[in-house]
């Protein structure tokens, strides 16, 4: 549905995902519109005209009042300002009530959106004549892609001229409010924050690995070192033991030999004694022939 106000504002309705438009609106009791007022249907085009005060901007109005725009971008301070009042005993009286039905056609089936103030000044929402909160309420209409906090279902008189003025960031700010990325910015910040911690911790994990991996290998390092000495250690004292082993069989060798030797010369001072004593008797012998001799030759 599409519409064109005398005043230059136009209205439109698109979404991602419902597919539909504006079939018709029923007020009761909002704002121009006294008693029940049924708006429509509404087609693929639709121009609606007449003078200044005739009502435009309050069917404007209604369409954004039932899509759960607040009463401040309404023309009213408060909601019980959109209620139907002839003159000021009529704003006193009790118990006024007001609502906007709105239509929405998606093929052969229809869905019904209706927003009611209340006595108190409160608002109701129901879908199809049940009652529901205000977050399901939106939750239904953003799945249709009406994004009520971006206002995406109008476009109102000077609008297009606003966004051609608009710089790159504000634009971007635009787009991401019309599309309600801007509602996941919060949710993005927090996945960003947890991504930066989880890279921040991901770093300093690898980090510690990192440092783990050169202990480790400075670790093993000095365990081969530590096993290299052990077995050099093993070595030495083998060798300083065949050493040892070898001192003692040449000391045994000379031991051997010099008790050889030491038999060797008792067995020659045993032959020279008993030729010295053999000599002894002899010059024995000869001494006492010659004694004998000479008393011979004195008797004589």
């Amino acid at each position: 549905m599409a519409g064109a106000a005398a005043d230059g504002r136009t209205s439109g309705n698109w979404g991602r995902g419902g597919g539909g438009r504006i079939h018709r609106l029923e007020g009761e009791n909002f704002k121009s519109y006294k008693g029940t007022q049924t708006i429509g249907p509404f087609f693929d085009f639709t121009a609606i005209i007449g003078p200044n005060g005739a009502g435009k901007s309050n069917l404007m109005d209604a369409i954004s009042f039932v899509l759960g725009v607040r009463s401040a971008h309404l023309r009213g301070a408060q909601l019980k300002d959109l209620i139907y009042a002839l003159d000021d005993r009529d704003k006193e009286a009790k118990g006024r009530r007001a609502s906007v039905s709105l239509v929405y056609q998606m093929g052969a089936d229809e869905l019904r959106f209706t927003r009611t103030i209340t006595g108190a000044g409160g608002s109701e929402y129901r879908i199809d004549g049940r009652q529901v909160s205000w977050d399901d309420y939106n939750a239904k209409l953003r799945s249709l892609g009406i994004l009520v906090k971006a206002r995406n279902f109008l476009v109102f008189q000077g609008d297009v001229e606003s966004i051609a003025s608009k710089n790159p960031k504000e634009l971007t700010a635009l787009l991401e409010q019309i599309s309600g990325s801007d509602e996941l910015r919060r949710e993005y910040d927090e996945l960003e924050g947890q991504k930066t911690r989880a890279e921040e911790k991901s770093a300093l994990v690898y980090q510690e690995k990192r440092t783990i991996v050169m202990e480790r290998k400075q670790k093993k390092a000095q365990k081969e070192e530590a096993e290299k000495h052990l077995r050099l250690q093993q070595d030495l004292k083998l060798l300083k033991t065949e050493h040892s082993l070898w001192q003692l069989y040449t000391i045994k060798k000379d031991r051997e030999k010099m008790e050889a030797e030491l038999a060797e010369d008792r067995q020659s001072l045993q032959q020279v004694q008993e030729e010295n004593q053999s000599a002894d008797y002899e010059l024995t012998s000869k001494k006492e022939g010659a004694k004998c001799i000479s008393q011979e030759n004195d008797i004589m």
